[in-house]
């Protein structure tokens, strides 16, 4: 026989720091398994006893009797039944001195025939159980001193079952149990992040290897190196390699080490396949790049824009992989632009003709770095007749031995116009200190954008300040989200962001209205004279299957309705559009909840059909969350709107009649009471308009539905229950017999 439990109202998520032990899997003998949270794994061993996991759970007198319940603590731990071989997972919450609370937790990964074994317990009417393989959820409500719980299985011998907790109240512990059942190990977990609890018959080696030297030459040898490649559960015993990228295994070996070479230029794709003692397999590539040139040059330009007066940055990189003598460089800027050098490297420099001779031998495998300067002309000095117009800068290296004439690579073109975009200007931006000073531009800055930066942007957005040297221009959300994922990923903002494959996102919503079935009630005065009916709260929960960078969120509300915001969960809020932006990377699996509040402005009466008392209008939220990187965004889903009105239901009115005080009292239950009942069939027999209700009576259908609820102890959100047919059939109204 299973015990059940149910779950009933809001979920807050606390925020607690991980104290996950990074380590490495272990093999075991009937498997592999590991709890991980966030970035970290810990090889975990379910407690073995020779009982059924329902037998062990031990429920009586509502609660847990295992053993490792403790006081506001969610204990959990995977279960061998040593004698069926049966995994189960344990999820035992709170007990003993423990104050009340409430845990809501969203399953995925549930093997196909896993079934809750225990749902503690079937006789609290506030939990919730859903279960519908590979997804499930749960939501408990418990008293003080007691506790709640569950158990889930069989697991079987291959899963990955992860568990969403939002932990609302009573849970300031999170911990899971692994070895002997008797005195088992404790591992600390936080409140926060998603669980992920795998098992595996084998895990497959971990394979790693790298190439040196990194930027080989036609016919160098190339020496490939997979010591660090392992198993964390036996050992490798075959190394393959693919030396071209083709897909096919060019040689097979028991040594981590080996050598090749490449007789022609090119980026190289190299492949390695490990396998391991019991047959798992894993994979790992880099590439390199094969050069017919022994000798490099490359110029980079510190900006791709610029102001006519402004100066920037430019620096040649000199890197030859051979004695090079007599050597010089030439650069050719536009006719009117200063330069000015900073580094010579050793060599001499003319000015009226931007050249460096090397006096000495430049050795092999050496780098010379040659920066310098440049001031761009006034606006009136400058020989173009309007702007932006694009300038080049061009360069030549030569050398008397070995002889060549090298053209330098790398940047070569600016655009010089009279407003940046804002990806330059915020990379080049010098923030302001103090509320003194003004934020200025420095194009000798790199084009890469720091935390300062990006946290000067992120006020500039909040407040809808200009940007300098942009003309005018501020930064929007999309703007806002870009310029985070650039800064996170360290890309320079004159190159594209890295290509991602598309991310799986959601995004949910839910709103708690102050009346059942979201509804609002307007021109409603509470006991302390508050308009507490035309408040109601939102969360929306976000999260995905891959890192993201730049994550927004845009609500779009009705006009006039006032946002509150309650708990931005690390969002950055723009009050003046509704608009969050999560200024760092958001990790896979972790989920990320924003939580506001929303005041709906108070309106005449509104006069109501006597056919349709329920509401008079619905108000619908629209929200997105999008990403910079990758480059997507996905509808928020779930709850989107609520209905408006200045009365409600003869239903709900009289479950939150107040019968001492003869009033309309919304905070009361969804559940109807005696007393309630009393006072509706006094309405009925006086034939009495029921308040708030636009003018409605309790009519004689009406009271026999009260009745049903007060009965039946339903929900008034929810239907009531079916009946079975009797010996009438309804829709042939004829009897049998």
């Amino acid at each position: 026989m299973k015990v059940h439990k149910v779950l009933y109202g809001l979920f807050f998520l606390l925020a607690v720091v991980v104290l996950l032990l990074p380590l490495a899997g272990v093999a075991q003998g009937d498997g592999f398994y590991t709890v991980s949270q966030g970035e970290t794994r810990v090889p975990i061993t379910p407690l073995g006893n020779p009982g059924t996991a329902l037998d062990f759970y031990a429920f009586a007198n509502t609660k847990s009797n295992t053993g490792f319940e403790e006081a506001n603590t969610a204990v959990m731990f995977l279960y061998r039944n040593t004698v069926s071989g049966d995994i189960s997972v344990f999820v035992l919450l709170s007990g003993g001195a423990g104050v009340a609370g409430a845990v809501t937790m969203t399953l995925s990964g549930v093997p196909a025939g896993a079934d809750w074994i225990v749902q503690d317990d079937e006789f609290d009417f506030r939990d919730t159980w859903a279960l519908t393989p590979p997804t499930g959820n749960i939501s408990w409500t418990w008293d003080a001193a007691k506790g709640d719980g569950m158990v889930l299985g069989p697991l079987g011998t291959d899963f990955a079952l992860t568990l969403f907790p939002q932990f609302t109240t009573g849970i300031t512990k999170v911990k899971f149990l692994t070895g002997n059942i008797v005195g088992p190990t404790e591992i600390s977990l936080n409140l926060i992040d998603p669980i992920l609890i795998g098992a595996a018959q084998n895990e497959p080696p971990s394979v790693a290897f790298f190439a040196s030297p990194t930027d080989p030459r036609i016919n160098e040898p190339i020496t490939l190196d997979a010591s660090g490649t392992f198993d964390p559960d036996g050992r490798i015993v075959k190394y393959e390699w693919d030396f071209n990228g083709d897909g096919l295994y060019d040689q097979a070996t028991t040594d981590p080490v080996v050598t090749t070479t490449y007789t022609t230029a090119g980026v190289k794709t190299i492949s390695l396949r490990a396998t391991d003692d019991e047959g798992a397999i894993d994979r790992a590539s880099v590439s390199v790049s094969v050069s017919d040139l022994a000798v490099t040059v490359t110029r980079t330009i510190s900006t791709v824009q610029a102001l006519p007066g402004s100066t920037f940055l430019v620096i040649v990189r000199i890197e030859p992989q051979m004695d090079l003598a007599g050597v010089g460089l030439q650069e050719s800027l536009p006719i009117g632009w200063k330069i000015k050098p900073l580094e010579n490297a050793g060599a001499a420099f003319k000015r009226s003709t931007a050249q460096w001779v090397f006096v000495d031998q430049i050795r092999a495998n050496t780098t010379k770095v040659i920066s310098y300067e440049v001031t761009v002309p006034e606006s009136h000095e400058l020989i173009a007749t309007t702007l932006p117009v694009c300038f080049t800068i061009t360069g030549i290296l030569q050398s008397m031995a070995p002889a060549f004439d090298l053209p330098v690579e790398g940047d070569a073109k600016i655009e010089i116009t009279d407003a940046l975009n804002l990806k330059t200007a915020i990379a080049h931006l010098v923030p302001r200190i103090g509320y003194d000073t003004e934020d200025y531009i420095d194009l000798r800055l790199s084009q890469k954008i720091d935390p300062q930066q990006l946290n000067r942007a992120l006020e500039i957005w909040k407040f809808d300040e200009d940007v300098p040297w942009t003309q005018g221009a501020t930064i929007n959300l999309a703007m806002m989200k870009e310029l985070s994922a650039y800064a996170y990923t360290c890309t320079p903002v004159d190159l594209p962001l890295p290509l991602v494959p598309r991310a799986d996102i959601t995004a949910v919503r839910t709103i708690s209205t102050p009346v059942p079935c979201n509804n609002i009630l307007l021109n409603y005065y509470g006991p302390g004279g508050d308009r507490a009916g035309s408040t109601f709260t939102v969360k929306v929960e976000i999260w995905a299957n891959q890192d993201l960078y730049g994550v927004g969120l845009e609500e779009d509300l009705p006009t006039g309705w006032k946002v509150i915001p309650i708990d931005d969960g690390g969002f950055l809020y723009k009050p003046s559009k509704t608009e969050w932006v999560f200024p760092s990377k958001v990790p896979a699996g972790t989920m990320k909840t924003i939580i506001y509040q929303v005041e709906v402005p108070q309106t005449t009466a509104i006069q109501l059909a006597a056919s349709d008392p329920c509401y008079a209008s619905s108000n619908d939220l629209y929200g997105l969350v999008d990403s910079a990187l990758p480059c997507m965004e996905v509808m928020v889903t779930g709850d989107s709107g609520v209905d408006v009105s200045d009365c409600v239901s003869v239903l709900v009115a009289i479950s939150r009649w107040d019968v001492r005080n003869d009033v309309l009292d919304i905070t009361l239950s969804d559940k109807i009471s005696f007393q309630q009942v009393q006072r509706a069939i006094a309405f009925w027999l006086e034939d009495e308009v029921v308040p708030s209700t636009c003018g409605q009576t309790v009519g004689y259908h009406m009271l026999k539905e009260i009745i049903a609820y007060w009965l039946t102890n339903t929900n008034i959100c929810d239907p009531l229950p079916s009946i079975p047919d009797g010996p009438c059939d309804p829709d042939t109204s004829t009897c049998d017999g």
